[in-house]
């Protein structure tokens, strides 16, 4: 469902690698409870567990530490 509004990359919405402090810490809420819903982020309580929800958190964290490794990586070899 993520993939229809969100991609790990260049978009118009935003990149869930990079999500600050308190987005990851709000996280479940707005993904479940839609607290996000007035800027355009729906509620998924209907779709989603609790669990799925910290599967996908967890999944981002690691693609986010993928990223900067590959960042690194990148940056080391100039």
């Amino acid at each position: 469902e993520c993939s229809r509004c969100h991609t790990l990359g260049p978009s118009i919405t935003p990149d869930l690698r990079k999500l600050n402090d308190g987005l990851h810490a709000a996280f479940k809420d707005i993904v479940l409870k839609g607290t996000l819903a007035p800027a355009g982020m729906e509620r998924f309580d209907d779709l989603l567990s609790e669990k799925d929800v910290e599967n996908i958190h967890a999944y981002l964290i690691d693609q986010s530490w993928i990223a900067y490794r590959r960042q690194e990586g990148a940056a080391a070899q100039r």
